[in-house]
């Protein structure tokens, strides 16, 4: 278990990582909400290797710190990350997808959802 302090470098190291390669993400979610696949497109950003979407940015490749993998809130009901008793909670919560990414960030094991602003002055 990582402490607070390394925890906060790597949500930093996370968001360096996300600022270079937003606009793909917001393509990928964009494609996903005109084609109605889902109206929930969620990001998987990870270190270590995770069985859950489909790969979009190889860590490798770009030689960065986080892969990312595009998947949709179906899949996170059907493999019970999400509940189904908290999916309505869930979908409160549920930012624009349009001007937010859904993030879903793993480090050292903890897994939680972030939500980041494609531009920044949508912030807020």
């Amino acid at each position: 278990m990582i402490n607070v302090n390394e925890k906060a470098e790597q949500l930093k190291v996370l968001e360096q990582n996300l600022n270079i390669y937003k606009e793909s993400i917001r393509e990928v979610a964009l494609e996903i909400l005109v084609n109605k696949v889902s109206k929930y497109p969620i990001f998987v950003a990870y270190t270590e290797d995770v069985k859950l979407g489909k790969m979009i940015i190889d860590k490798e490749e770009l030689a960065l710190e986080y892969s990312i993998n595009a998947s949709l809130l179906e899949e996170f009901v059907a493999k019970n990350i999400v509940r189904e008793e908290k999916l309505e909670d869930f979908k409160k919560s549920w930012k624009d997808p349009k001007i937010f990414a859904c993030i879903f960030t793993i480090i050292d094991m903890e897994a939680s959802f972030i939500y980041i602003p494609y531009d920044s002055e949508d912030e807020g």
